[in-house]
Protein backbone atom coordinates (compact mmCIF):
# COMPACT_ATOMS: atom_id res chain seq x y z
CA UNK A 1 0.00 0.00 0.00
CA UNK A 2 2.87 2.19 0.86
CA UNK A 3 4.60 1.61 -2.53
CA UNK A 4 1.28 2.51 -4.43
CA UNK A 5 0.67 5.81 -2.61
CA UNK A 6 3.78 6.88 -3.25
CA UNK A 7 3.45 6.00 -6.80
CA UNK A 8 0.71 7.80 -7.39
CA UNK A 9 1.93 10.94 -5.02
CA UNK A 10 5.02 11.07 -7.69
CA UNK A 11 2.95 10.57 -10.90
CA UNK A 12 0.35 13.79 -9.24
CA UNK A 13 3.73 15.40 -9.14
CA UNK A 14 5.41 14.56 -12.43
CA UNK A 15 2.09 15.65 -14.27
CA UNK A 16 1.51 18.78 -12.45
CA UNK A 17 5.20 19.65 -13.29
CA UNK A 18 4.60 18.90 -17.07
CA UNK A 19 1.16 20.58 -17.02
CA UNK A 20 2.84 23.76 -15.99
CA UNK A 21 3.47 26.40 -19.54
CA UNK A 22 7.21 26.35 -20.36
CA UNK A 23 9.04 28.58 -22.85
CA UNK A 24 12.29 27.74 -24.75
CA UNK A 25 14.65 30.05 -26.55
CA UNK A 26 17.48 32.30 -26.81
CA UNK A 27 18.85 35.35 -25.14
CA UNK A 28 21.27 37.86 -26.79
CA UNK A 29 23.17 40.85 -24.89
CA UNK A 30 25.89 42.58 -24.49
CA UNK A 31 27.02 39.72 -21.90
CA UNK A 32 26.47 36.80 -24.53
CA UNK A 33 24.55 34.65 -25.91
CA UNK A 34 22.48 32.08 -24.22
CA UNK A 35 19.93 29.19 -24.37
CA UNK A 36 16.96 30.48 -21.93
CA UNK A 37 14.46 28.01 -20.75
CA UNK A 38 11.36 28.98 -18.66
CA UNK A 39 9.44 27.13 -16.15
CA UNK A 40 6.28 28.61 -14.21
CA UNK A 41 5.98 27.40 -10.79
CA UNK A 42 2.46 29.16 -10.46
CA UNK A 43 0.64 32.00 -11.99
CA UNK A 44 2.68 34.41 -11.17
CA UNK A 45 6.55 33.16 -10.12
CA UNK A 46 8.58 31.33 -12.63
CA UNK A 47 12.28 30.13 -12.67
CA UNK A 48 14.79 30.78 -15.51
CA UNK A 49 18.06 28.76 -16.80
CA UNK A 50 20.46 29.79 -18.97
CA UNK A 51 23.54 28.63 -20.45
CA UNK A 52 25.65 30.06 -22.72
CA UNK A 53 28.64 31.91 -24.07
CA UNK A 54 29.80 34.89 -21.96
CA UNK A 55 31.42 37.91 -24.36
CA UNK A 56 31.30 40.52 -21.72
CA UNK A 57 35.05 40.38 -21.84
CA UNK A 58 35.74 39.43 -25.39
CA UNK A 59 37.71 42.66 -25.32
CA UNK A 60 39.70 40.61 -23.19
CA UNK A 61 40.18 37.25 -24.51
CA UNK A 62 38.36 34.29 -25.28
CA UNK A 63 34.40 34.01 -24.26
CA UNK A 64 33.82 32.06 -21.16
CA UNK A 65 31.05 29.58 -20.58
CA UNK A 66 28.64 30.68 -18.16
CA UNK A 67 25.51 29.30 -16.07
CA UNK A 68 22.56 31.59 -14.48
CA UNK A 69 18.88 30.28 -12.66
CA UNK A 70 16.97 33.04 -11.37
CA UNK A 71 13.82 33.03 -9.64
CA UNK A 72 11.22 35.72 -10.98
CA UNK A 73 7.91 37.29 -9.58
CA UNK A 74 5.48 38.66 -11.70
CA UNK A 75 4.63 42.29 -10.24
CA UNK A 76 1.89 43.48 -12.76
CA UNK A 77 -0.13 42.03 -16.39
CA UNK A 78 -0.72 45.54 -17.67
CA UNK A 79 -3.64 45.25 -20.53
CA UNK A 80 -1.74 47.31 -22.87
CA UNK A 81 -3.20 44.85 -26.37
CA UNK A 82 -6.38 43.20 -27.00
CA UNK A 83 -4.66 40.02 -27.96
CA UNK A 84 -1.53 38.22 -26.41
CA UNK A 85 -0.43 39.33 -22.94
CA UNK A 86 2.09 41.66 -21.04
CA UNK A 87 4.34 40.91 -17.86
CA UNK A 88 6.43 43.11 -15.83
CA UNK A 89 8.71 40.79 -13.95
CA UNK A 90 11.65 40.95 -11.35
CA UNK A 91 13.44 38.64 -8.92
CA UNK A 92 17.01 37.44 -7.49
CA UNK A 93 19.55 34.68 -9.12
CA UNK A 94 23.38 33.03 -8.83
CA UNK A 95 25.28 32.11 -11.71
CA UNK A 96 28.71 31.05 -12.05
CA UNK A 97 30.83 29.84 -14.64
CA UNK A 98 34.39 30.07 -16.59
CA UNK A 99 34.82 33.11 -17.97
CA UNK A 100 37.86 36.10 -18.88
CA UNK A 101 37.86 39.16 -16.86
CA UNK A 102 40.21 42.24 -16.68
CA UNK A 103 42.24 42.64 -13.36
CA UNK A 104 45.23 44.33 -12.06
CA UNK A 105 48.42 43.85 -10.42
CA UNK A 106 50.73 46.08 -9.06
CA UNK A 107 54.09 46.61 -9.45
CA UNK A 108 55.78 49.11 -6.66
CA UNK A 109 53.46 52.27 -7.44
CA UNK A 110 52.21 51.06 -10.81
CA UNK A 111 49.33 49.48 -11.10
CA UNK A 112 48.91 47.19 -14.83
CA UNK A 113 46.05 45.41 -16.11
CA UNK A 114 45.77 42.18 -17.16
CA UNK A 115 43.26 39.61 -18.69
CA UNK A 116 42.65 36.26 -16.83
CA UNK A 117 40.52 33.27 -17.30
CA UNK A 118 39.50 32.11 -14.10
CA UNK A 119 36.26 30.48 -12.00
CA UNK A 120 33.04 33.65 -11.24
CA UNK A 121 30.71 32.57 -8.71
CA UNK A 122 28.15 35.76 -8.17
CA UNK A 123 24.27 36.74 -7.21
CA UNK A 124 22.10 38.72 -9.83
CA UNK A 125 18.81 40.57 -9.74
CA UNK A 126 17.06 40.49 -12.63
CA UNK A 127 13.99 42.95 -14.00
CA UNK A 128 12.24 42.53 -17.38
CA UNK A 129 9.54 43.39 -19.70
CA UNK A 130 7.70 40.48 -21.63
CA UNK A 131 5.08 39.78 -23.92
CA UNK A 132 3.78 36.43 -24.51
CA UNK A 133 1.95 36.36 -28.98
CA UNK A 134 -1.72 34.82 -28.96
CA UNK A 135 0.10 32.24 -30.61
CA UNK A 136 3.30 30.48 -29.24
CA UNK A 137 6.20 33.28 -29.44
CA UNK A 138 7.64 34.83 -26.46
CA UNK A 139 9.88 38.09 -26.32
CA UNK A 140 11.33 39.96 -23.54
CA UNK A 141 13.65 43.13 -22.63
CA UNK A 142 15.58 42.31 -19.21
CA UNK A 143 18.13 43.95 -16.89
CA UNK A 144 20.56 41.14 -15.24
CA UNK A 145 23.87 42.92 -13.89
CA UNK A 146 25.55 40.36 -11.52
CA UNK A 147 27.60 41.15 -8.86
CA UNK A 148 30.77 38.49 -8.01
CA UNK A 149 34.10 37.65 -7.58
CA UNK A 150 36.56 36.18 -10.13
CA UNK A 151 38.97 33.74 -9.36
CA UNK A 152 42.02 33.13 -11.91
CA UNK A 153 44.79 31.21 -11.60
CA UNK A 154 48.31 31.61 -12.36
CA UNK A 155 48.69 33.83 -15.18
CA UNK A 156 51.77 35.73 -17.14
CA UNK A 157 51.83 38.57 -19.43
CA UNK A 158 53.93 40.99 -21.00
CA UNK A 159 53.25 44.65 -21.02
CA UNK A 160 54.26 45.86 -25.11
CA UNK A 161 54.43 49.21 -23.87
CA UNK A 162 57.16 49.06 -21.24
CA UNK A 163 58.19 45.44 -21.85
CA UNK A 164 57.59 44.70 -17.80
CA UNK A 165 56.93 40.87 -17.52
CA UNK A 166 53.85 40.48 -15.14
CA UNK A 167 53.80 37.11 -13.18
CA UNK A 168 50.81 36.34 -10.51
CA UNK A 169 49.93 33.65 -8.65
CA UNK A 170 46.09 33.05 -8.19
CA UNK A 171 43.89 36.17 -8.35
CA UNK A 172 40.32 36.55 -6.34
CA UNK A 173 38.64 40.01 -7.54
CA UNK A 174 35.62 41.62 -8.51
CA UNK A 175 33.59 39.88 -11.47
CA UNK A 176 33.90 43.36 -13.34
CA UNK A 177 31.80 42.25 -16.51
CA UNK A 178 28.76 41.79 -14.28
CA UNK A 179 28.25 45.14 -14.06
CA UNK A 180 27.36 44.78 -18.37
CA UNK A 181 23.79 43.42 -17.16
CA UNK A 182 22.67 47.15 -17.00
CA UNK A 183 22.45 46.65 -20.71
CA UNK A 184 19.10 45.25 -22.16
CA UNK A 185 19.40 42.04 -23.17
CA UNK A 186 16.73 40.65 -25.74
CA UNK A 187 14.95 37.21 -25.68
CA UNK A 188 13.37 35.41 -27.94
CA UNK A 189 11.00 32.02 -27.15
CA UNK A 190 8.71 29.53 -27.78
CA UNK A 191 6.12 28.58 -25.64
CA UNK A 192 4.52 25.78 -25.11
Amino acid sequence: MKKILTFIIIAFAAANVYAQPRAMGARFGATGLEADYQHEIKRNQFIEGNLGLDFGALAHGKPGVKATATYNFIWARPAWTQQGSWAIYAGPGATLGYVNDSAHFTVGKEVYPYDAAGFMLGVCGQVGLEYTFWFPLQLSVDLRPTVGMHVSGKYRETDPVTGITIENDAHVGLYDTGFLGFCPSISVRYRF
